[in-house]
């Protein structure tokens, strides 16, 4: 049960932001023992984040750790099991998740209606009798002891009123804008700002699937001139339409990001299309510029951990999985500390561990928003080389394996496996002129 007002005022850990970063990192203290305090401004259930939000199997299987009910995160959201890409009027590919070995079973994934999924953790947290969460609540500051260890936030309460409270360590988890952070100076250590985009995106209603048969497929169209779509099926009968693009063309676009949003909608037919006949249902969400970066993890009685520490890109689907794999990395150094290990051997693990576990993918995620949003290739090598790799079986069931970080990215397509994926694809369309000649190629855009 969420708090107004604590009934203790020191803890062990003090966990700022109760999104999947900060619950989950709470849930897992509590049950090792740990007397927390987790700190919200919003009441859930509450108005989502901004988020774009695929949760994939890999981040299913995480949630599992935490003895969530999938049946209760994803009431009423469609199982999605594919995505379609379109590569503008060049061609389209189908990136089935249903190849290869499950994880835990599940080779399915959902479009998640993020106000279930955080609401869901934190009701959870009412488990363990050691963890308070407290909603509604502003943190104003972080106070520091004579050592200059981080130890203490000042908190304005749903009353209006303000308190202290002191623990041994204080975790930001607060977001891509952290208070936490910025109040205990964490640097930052790596960054990319030239592959900055633009996100919007609304929920429709009556939106119909990609085409007859595609009920459980995501969409995503790349209309190769700096700007892609996604339709995200997700809760309640509702799609997810996101509009994203490299952030200075986004931003140059005339007018208020409402218009804006239609406009590039509008302008594109296989975007258009599905939008006939439905009906926008919530205001327009989004980010100007999203960040991609890594702060300084660890400092003398504080952590980051989620967007706190580390943002990059949405385009490939990772957000949630690496606030709650960063949760429970912290969560296993926290715990060795609580349990007698030195706090810079502790934390100085946790910093390597969660750098191994999220750099690689930083990586090959920008990779890919160069490659597919700021480098716009040309109409020959699209309808050839591109369409020969991205329609190869190999290719999907190599794209599942990474994006659920079961295979490390830099396998996805180093240019021994891209040469081989073109001459497979090249191929097999040669074969299926010879034999069947009048058949249309399933890799065609859809004609609209």
């Amino acid at each position: 049960m969420a708090l107004h007002q604590p009934i203790a005022t020191s803890f062990d850990v003090i966990i700022v932001g109760g999104r999947p970063a900060g619950a989950s990192l709470a849930l897992r203290l509590g049950a090792a023992g740990l007397r927390v305090l987790i700190i919200d401004h919003a009441r859930f259930p509450s108005r989502p984040a901004v988020s774009a939000p695929f949760l994939l199997p890999h981040a299913l299987a995480l949630l599992d750790e935490l003895e969530l009910d999938e049946r209760e995160y994803a009431q009423n959201t469609p199982v999605l099991s594919r995505f379609v890409l379109e590569f503008g009027d060049a061609f389209r590919s189908e990136l089935d998740f249903d190849e290869g070995p499950a994880i835990q079973g599940r080779q399915h994934f959902y479009a998640i209606d993020r106000g279930q999924l955080d609401g869901c953790l934190w009701r959870a947290l009412a488990r363990y009798p050691n963890v308070q969460a407290l909603s509604g609540a502003h943190v104003l500051g972080v106070g520091w002891d004579d050592t200059g260890r981080a130890n203490q936030v000042q908190v304005r309460l749903a009353d209006e009123t303000t308190q202290s409270f002191s623990a041994r360590c204080i975790v930001g988890a607060d977001g891509r804008y952290s208070t936490i952070a910025r109040a205990v100076g964490a640097p930052v250590i790596e960054e990319r700002t030239d592959l900055q985009t633009t996100l919007y995106y609304a929920h429709w209603t009556d939106v119909p699937p990609y085409a007859p048969g595609y009920e459980d497929s995501a969409h995503i169209h790349a209309s190769l001139d700096g700007f892609s779509f996604v339709f995200m099926p997700t809760a309640h009968g509702e799609t997810m339409v996101a509009a994203q693009g490299r952030a200075d063309r986004y931003l140059a676009l005339p007018g208020a990001p409402q218009a804006v949003y239609e406009q590039l909608l509008a302008a594109r037919p296989h975007v258009a299309r599905r939008l006939q006949g439905a009906r926008q249902a919530s205001e327009l969400s989004g980010i100007k510029r999203m960040d991609n970066l890594f702060r300084k993890a660890y400092g003398p009685g504080w952590a980051l951990v989620g967007d706190a520490y580390h943002q990059k890109d949405s385009l490939d689907a990772q957000g949630i999985y690496d606030a709650l794999l960063g949760a429970k990395l912290l969560a296993e150094s926290l715990i060795a500390w609580h349990f007698g290990t030195s706090w810079d051997d502790a934390l100085s693990g946790y910093e390597r561990s969660v750098w191994d576990a999220l750099k690689p993918m930083f990586d090959a995620t920008l990779q890919r928003v160069e490659r597919e949003l700021f480098k716009t290739p040309p109409q020959l090598l699209a309808r050839t080389v591109l369409r020969y790799v991205l329609t190869n079986p190999e290719y999907s069931r190599r794209f599942a394996q990474v994006v659920t970080r079961r295979a490390d990215p830099r396998s996805l397509l180093p240019p021994a496996v891209m040469l081989g994926l073109a001459a497979g694809g090249a191929l097999q369309r040669i074969r299926q002129r010879v034999m069947s000649p009048g058949l249309l190629d399933p890799t065609d855009p859809l004609r609209v």
